[in-house]
């Protein structure tokens, strides 16, 4: 059997933020710890989460 990596870019809702409390979801109630139950074995999901992070407008401190 293979193994497969999968790569989950994105932001908040990636990294699992957890509104109000300023907190984080456990792995197993963030969509890609769901996604990696789905899967089951074989598959290794990696979380590359930020909040703050967007593709639409440049980032102002960074700029690019």
């Amino acid at each position: 059997m293979n193994d497969y990596q999968i790569l989950c870019f994105g932001d908040s809702n990636t990294w699992g933020y957890v509104p109000l409390v300023a907190g984080r979801y456990p792995r197993a109630v963030r969509w890609t710890g769901v996604m990696a139950e789905c899967l089951g074995r074989g598959y290794h999901v990696v979380e590359e989460g930020q909040s703050g992070r967007t593709t639409v407008w440049d980032d102002p401190l960074e700029g690019d």
